[in-house]
C-alpha cells in the first residue's frame, strides 16, 4: 500500500517538519510505503522564502540598515540548509503549488493521510483549502486524518458546511486535541478519535537517525519561544541570573541578557541535539514541550496566547500539569522544572502511543501494530 501524507511539511518550523518526518517513519514501521505529497502553496512558502528586493524602498532599507542585511543573510542560510534537510529526509512525491495541479495530476496513491499540525485552521491555509480535506483523492483511495488540528474550538461559520461535506467522505477521522472533538462532531454527526501528535509515536532512540549532537561544552538553558512574550523573556532572564547559565534561543535577533547564541539557522536535526543537551527548557511552543518530554529535560511551558489549549490537553493527559505556567507569577521555584515521576510518565506515553497506533493501523486497513 502506498500512502501519502498531506501536511505543512515545507514550513521551516521544527515542529511542523518533525511531526511530518515522524508520521512518515511511523507509517513505514507498519509495513506501509509512505511518502509526503509535496503540496506547498504560496500561502505557506511566502513565510519562509527570502523576500525579493524588488522595490526602491526595500533596496534602500537593505543598504542603509545593518540589522536588515544581517537578518536577510541569516534567513538565506536558514532557507538553504532547511531545504536541503527536506530533500534528504522526506520521500517527496510531485511538486504542487496550487490545488488545481493536484486535481489535474493526482499522485495516484492507495491512501492519503492529512495531519498533523493545524491543517484545518483556515487562518493558516488562506481560507478553506480542499487539498487539506483530500478532495483531490482518486476514487477508491482511503482518506484518513491523523491528529489533525483546528487551532480553535469550532470551524468558522462560513466554512462549516465545506468541512462537514468533505469529512463525511473520510475512511477514518482523528484529531490531536480534545478541544477539537466537538467541532468535528458538530459538522459530521460523529465524534473523531483523539490521538497523539506523530512526534510521540516514536521512541527517543528513533530520532538518532536525524539528530545532530550539540557541540557545546558549556551548560545552557534552551528557550523555544514561538510567540514573543515579554514575561517569558523576563522569567528566562531571572532564571539565567539565578542559575548562572546562559540562554540559547530560536529567533534571529538577540533577546536575552545572558544570551549565548541563537539557533535560528539550525536544521531540525541540530535542534534535536540542542534539546537533548539543554540543562533546562523554557517554551511556549507545543512541540518545544513535546521534545522536552521526549528527551526528559526539565521544562516549563508558558502557554501560547492563541494555541495554548493543545499544550494543556497534552500535559493533562500525561499528568504534567505542574509544568504549565498560565502567567509568569505561577513559577514558584526550580523544582517546578523537574519531571517528578518519569516511570509513570513513560507508562502513560506508552499507553497513549499504543492506542494511537491501533487507530492508525485500523485506518490503513492493517490488522495490528
Amino acid at each position: 500500500m502506498k500512502t501519502g501524507v498531506v501536511t505543512f511539511h515545507s514550513a521551516h518550523n521544527y515542529g511542523a517538519t518533525l511531526q511530518a518526518w515522524a508520521l512518515q517513519k511511523a507509517i513505514k514501521k507498519l509495513g506501509v510505503t509512505p511518502c509526503i505529497v509535496n503540496y506547498h502553496p504560496e500561502v505557506i512558502d511566502r513565510l519562509y522564502t527570502v523576500p525579493r528586493l524588488d522595490t526602491w524602498a526595500k533596496r534602500m532599507q537593505y543598504l542603509k540598515k545593518r540589522e536588515v542585511r544581517a537578518r536577510r543573510r541569516k534567513l538565506k542560510i536558514k532557507y538553504t540548509r532547511y531545504q536541503r534537510f527536506l530533500r534528504e529526509h522526506f520521500e517527496l512525491v510531485g511538486d504542487y503549488t496550487i490545488y488545481e495541479e493536484l486535481i489535474s495530476n493526482p499522485p495516484g496513491l492507495d491512501c492519503y493521510i492529512v495531519g498533523s499540525d493545524q491543517v484545518w485552521n483556515p487562518d493558516h491555509t488562506g481560507g478553506f483549502d480542499p487539498a487539506y480535506l483530500l478532495e483531490f483523492a482518486e476514487k477508491g483511495s482511503r482518506r484518513v486524518s491523523y491528529a489533525a488540528s483546528i487551532g480553535r474550538e469550532r470551524f468558522p461559520a462560513q466554512y462549516r458546511n465545506n468541512f462537514g461535506e468533505s469529512l463525511k467522505k473520510f475512511t477514518a477521522v482523528s484529531v490531536r486535541e480534545d478541544s477539537a472533538v466537538g467541532a468535528v462532531a458538530e459538522v459530521t454527526g460523529q465524534e473523531p478519535s483523539v490521538v497523539l501528535d506523530p512526534t510521540l509515536l516514536l521512541l527517543r532512540e528513533e530520532y538518532e537517525e536525524i539528530k545532530v549532537p550539540t557541540k557545546r561544552a558549556e551548560r545552557y538553558i534552551l528557550v523555544y519561544m514561538m510567540e514573543t512574550n515579554r514575561r517569558l523573556v523576563q522569567l528566562a532572564d531571572n532564571i539565567s541570573i539565578a542559575t548562572g547559565l546562559p540562554v540559547i534561543q530560536r529567533k534571529p535577533g538577540r533577546i536575552f541578557r545572558n544570551e549565548l547564541e541563537s539557533f535560528y539557522t539550525h536544521t531540525p536535526g541540530e535542534f534535536l541535539g540542542e534539546m537533548e543537551g539543554a540543562e533546562y527548557v523554557i517554551t511556549n511552543s507545543f512541540h518545544g514541550t513535546v521534545f522536552a518530554i521526549i528527551y526528559g529535560r526539565p521544562f516549563l511551558s508558558m502557554l501560547h496566547s492563541k494555541t495554548g489549549s493543545r499544550t494543556v490537553d497534552l500535559l493533562r493527559s500525561l499528568g504534567l500539569e505542574d509544568h504549565i505556567l498560565y502567567e509568569a507569577r505561577d513559577f514558584k521555584d526550580m523544582k517546578q522544572f523537574k519531571i517528578k515521576n518519569p516511570r509513570e510518565l513513560k507508562k502513560r506515553v506508552e499507553a497513549l502511543r499504543a492506542e494511537s497506533l491501533r487507530f492508525l493501523c485500523g485506518a490503513l486497513g492493517k490488522e495490528e501494530a
